[in-house]
């Protein structure tokens, strides 16, 4: 399957979204409905844990904007339960250093 985010923002693509805080499917379900590209699920400064953006990605998964999961930081373990859960894209925060990212993005694999 492939990354329609990936993809668009790879191509230089305008792409326009908004970010989910209230910890809500039902919420989420109603920005989905409104035309945006992308929605982020933040965990880093909302409510969220695995639960609730496990319920907001069902939430959204029946309309075309893509998904994306801010973690809380760069734990490999909450990274692995984001995908496990199907997460495609994440975006962590207080990436500071290539070493981290590289960890980071072993800890993906």
């Amino acid at each position: 399957m492939g990354n329609p985010f990936k993809t668009a923002l790879s191509r230089g693509d305008k792409v326009i979204g908004l970010w989910l805080s209230l910890a809500n499917s039902y919420s989420a379900e109603i920005c989905a409905t409104a035309g945006f590209q992308w929605l982020l699920i933040d965990g880093e400064h909302a409510p969220n844990d695995v639960r609730s953006t496990l319920a907001q990605l069902q939430a959204v998964a029946p309309y075309p904007a893509h998904p994306v999961a801010r973690t809380v930081d760069g734990n490999p373990a909450m990274i692995k339960q984001m995908l496990d859960i199907g997460v495609q894209t994440l975006l962590v925060p207080m990436v500071d250093t290539a070493e981290q990212a590289i960890a980071l993005a072993a800890a993906t694999r």
